[in-house]
């Protein structure tokens, strides 16, 4: 018997050299072929959607992630720094009803630690300028309401059943420097 099937015989070596060898291929075959990567949720934005039935309704539930950079200006007006926000919108739609039951979750992050989150009824939501607008479409004829939050510190300004007009937003947004 060679010196080599000696050594690989033996446990140490199999748990020394053999299974961090075979970890690490595994990981690379994940990776590449299958798509699947670690860490699951930091840094990724995955969707999904599916179909599940409750009795005899029929749930069609979507859940959307994505990320966006938004400048954020500090409370005088003169520096920008980078704000980077975790978009999160979860609908559950049921066959055959008007509306549906819609949530949507911002955290602000940087890097591993969430600087400040919120959630709120609504199907819609985007940055803009040093706000953060959700829109939750109105129901049964009733009219869609939007509600705008601080992108400084994700506290909650105002809701209103029309969307602001030009001379509204800059006065809300105007409250973030004073």
């Amino acid at each position: 018997m060679s010196r080599f099937a000696v050594i690989v015989k033996k446990p140490l070596f199999m748990l020394a050299v053999v299974l961090p060898a075979a970890l690490i291929v595994e990981f690379f075959v994940l990776e590449a072929g299958a798509g699947i990567s670690l860490p699951p949720d930091r840094g990724s934005a995955v969707s999904t959607y599916e179909v599940r039935e409750r009795g005899m309704e029929v749930h069609f539930i979507t859940r959307n992630k994505r990320f966006s950079i938004v400048d954020l200006w500090s409370k005088n007006g003169s520096a920008v720094e980078a704000l980077v926000l975790r978009e999160s919108f979860v609908t559950d739609r049921q066959e055959g009803i008007e509306g549906d039951k819609s949530t949507v979750t911002i955290e602000a992050v940087d890097g591993k630690n969430v600087i400040w989150s919120f959630e709120e009824p609504g199907e819609r939501g985007e940055p803009i300028n040093q706000l953060y607008e959700i829109t939750k479409f109105g129901c049964c004829a009733s009219p869609n309401t939007y509600t705008y939050f601080s992108l400084r510190d994700g506290k909650k300004l105002r809701t209103s059943p029309t969307k602001l007009n030009p001379e509204e937003f800059a006065a809300l947004e105007k409250t973030l420097y004073y």
